[in-house]
C-alpha cells in the first residue's frame, strides 16, 4: 500500500508541475499577444493622426496654423502653411473644434 500511495504522489507531483509550465506558457503567449496588439493599435493611430495632418495640410490657405496636439504615438505638431502673415502679427483667433 505504501508503494502504490508513493507512486501516486509521484504521478500528481509530475502532472501539476507540467500543468504550472504549460499555464506559464499559455500567460506568456497572451501576454505577448497583447503587446503585439497595443503596439500595432499605437502604430496605426499615429499613421491615421499623420494622415490626417497631411490631409489638412493639402487645403489649408496660405498663413493657416495648425495646432495637433499630442497623441497616442508622437508629439505635439505645430504647423504653418506657406509664407503668409505670422500668427503673433494680427489678433489671435482659435477655432476649436465644432466651431467655424
Amino acid at each position: 500500500m505504501n508503494l502504490s500511495a508513493s507512486a501516486t504522489a509521484t504521478v500528481l507531483g509530475r502532472a501539476s508541475t507540467a500543468l504550472v509550465h504549460h499555464v506559464s506558457w499559455i500567460a506568456v503567449c497572451w501576454g505577448a499577444s497583447v503587446m503585439t496588439i497595443a503596439g500595432l493599435f499605437r502604430l496605426l493611430s499615429e499613421w491615421q493622426r499623420r494622415m490626417t495632418l497631411v490631409a489638412i495640410l493639402q487645403h489649408a490657405r496660405e498663413g493657416t496654423v495648425i495646432v495637433q496636439e499630442r497623441g497616442l504615438g508622437g508629439p505635439a505638431m505645430w504647423v504653418r502653411v506657406g509664407s503668409g502673415p505670422s500668427p503673433d502679427s494680427g489678433p489671435a483667433s482659435i477655432a476649436k473644434p465644432g466651431t467655424r
